[in-house]
């Protein structure tokens, strides 16, 4: 009996160690980037592996979420509040827009038939777009460009192979860091 509360208690310390240990995050270095004139000698960019393309971000950006196998996380978030996700396929909710609904709330008293009165018409979004092709590394991107109440999102994908980078920034400054961003994909070469 004594044999087999030592052999469980020491099972338990074994279980609470080990899941401790894996608990505990490892930081990986990740690669410099290699494109000439994306950073500064202060602040290296570095180069973020994803699934049949690579990229580059500011040091200074988190990954969120895991690595998996030989890829690095989905998703990096800039200190602003920016972020960049990639992807393979289309953007998920690509072409979305925002759309509101105006009208009034009024009780009817039984047995009437008000005349309805006409609401105002809503403001326009005051919203600019742009697509412009860019040649990369390997590829050519398509980048698309919204720019709404002080909020850019930027989608740069590519149908051979159909990946997408979707990011979006608060800031004039972050908004053009985020389109360095998407120009520096790089496909790997398909010649040996």
């Amino acid at each position: 009996m004594w044999c087999c509360r030592s052999f469980l208690g020491m099972l338990f310390a074994l279980c609470v160690v080990c899941g401790h240990l894996s608990s505990q995050a490892t930081p990986v270095k990740l690669p410099s980037c290699t494109i000439p004139g994306v950073g500064t000698p202060d602040s290296v960019w570095r180069q973020v592996r994803a699934a049949g393309f690579s990229f580059c971000v500011p040091a200074s950006w988190q990954p969120r979420g895991h690595a998996h196998d030989s890829l690095d996380a989905t998703r990096w978030n800039a200190a602003r509040g920016s972020y960049v996700t990639w992807g393979r396929g289309r953007p998920l909710d690509e072409g979305s827009t925002r759309r509101s609904i105006t009208g009034r709330i009024g009780r009817l008293t039984p047995g009437s038939n008000p005349r309805p009165t006409p609401s105002p018409e809503p403001p326009p979004e005051a919203c600019s777009r742009s697509t412009t092709p860019v040649t990369v590394e390997g590829g050519i991107l398509l980048i698309n460009q919204v720019h709404c109440d002080n909020t850019w999102t930027i989608t740069a994908f590519s149908t051979a192979p159909t990946i997408y980078l979707k990011g979006e920034a608060h800031s004039q400054d972050e908004a053009e860091r985020l389109l360095l961003v998407m120009q520096t994909v790089q496909f790997p070469s398909s010649s040996p």
